[in-house]
Protein backbone atom coordinates (compact mmCIF):
# COMPACT_ATOMS: atom_id res chain seq x y z
CA UNK A 1 0.00 0.00 0.00
CA UNK A 2 0.90 3.15 -0.65
CA UNK A 3 1.38 6.09 2.35
CA UNK A 4 2.79 9.21 2.10
CA UNK A 5 5.33 10.96 4.70
CA UNK A 6 5.51 14.43 4.68
CA UNK A 7 4.85 14.16 1.74
CA UNK A 8 6.89 11.65 0.71
CA UNK A 9 5.41 8.50 -1.12
CA UNK A 10 6.35 5.30 1.12
CA UNK A 11 5.54 1.96 0.23
CA UNK A 12 4.52 -0.34 2.76
CA UNK A 13 2.69 -3.82 3.39
CA UNK A 14 -0.84 -4.23 3.89
CA UNK A 15 -1.46 -4.55 8.19
CA UNK A 16 1.80 -2.08 8.53
CA UNK A 17 1.83 -0.12 11.45
CA UNK A 18 2.61 3.79 11.76
CA UNK A 19 6.47 2.98 13.15
CA UNK A 20 6.59 1.15 9.76
CA UNK A 21 6.16 3.83 8.21
CA UNK A 22 8.60 6.17 10.58
CA UNK A 23 10.98 3.43 10.34
CA UNK A 24 11.20 3.80 6.21
CA UNK A 25 10.74 7.42 6.10
CA UNK A 26 13.94 7.72 9.09
CA UNK A 27 15.81 5.05 10.82
CA UNK A 28 16.79 8.19 13.54
CA UNK A 29 13.45 9.95 14.19
CA UNK A 30 12.37 5.98 15.42
CA UNK A 31 15.05 5.62 18.12
CA UNK A 32 14.44 9.18 18.62
CA UNK A 33 10.52 9.47 19.16
CA UNK A 34 10.34 11.09 22.25
CA UNK A 35 12.08 14.17 20.13
CA UNK A 36 9.20 14.25 17.71
CA UNK A 37 5.43 14.41 17.21
CA UNK A 38 3.27 12.47 14.58
CA UNK A 39 0.26 13.57 13.50
CA UNK A 40 -2.13 12.33 10.79
CA UNK A 41 -3.38 14.76 7.94
CA UNK A 42 -5.99 16.49 10.32
CA UNK A 43 -3.45 17.58 12.59
CA UNK A 44 -3.96 15.07 15.11
CA UNK A 45 -1.05 13.17 17.00
CA UNK A 46 -0.92 9.62 16.33
CA UNK A 47 0.84 6.81 17.96
CA UNK A 48 3.42 4.92 16.55
CA UNK A 49 1.33 1.32 17.03
CA UNK A 50 -1.55 2.87 15.32
CA UNK A 51 -3.24 1.50 11.94
CA UNK A 52 -2.36 2.83 8.18
CA UNK A 53 -4.62 2.42 5.28
CA UNK A 54 -4.03 3.29 1.81
CA UNK A 55 -3.46 6.72 0.95
CA UNK A 56 -2.84 7.20 4.93
CA UNK A 57 -0.97 10.68 5.13
CA UNK A 58 1.91 11.51 7.70
CA UNK A 59 3.49 14.23 9.09
CA UNK A 60 6.47 13.90 11.27
CA UNK A 61 7.73 17.06 13.08
CA UNK A 62 10.98 17.89 15.76
CA UNK A 63 8.83 19.04 19.28
CA UNK A 64 9.32 22.04 20.20
CA UNK A 65 12.30 22.40 23.02
CA UNK A 66 14.10 19.17 20.85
Amino acid sequence: MKIFVNNKEITLFRGAKVKDAVLMFDRKVLREISSYEILDKYGNQTDVDGALQEGSRLFIRKTEGN
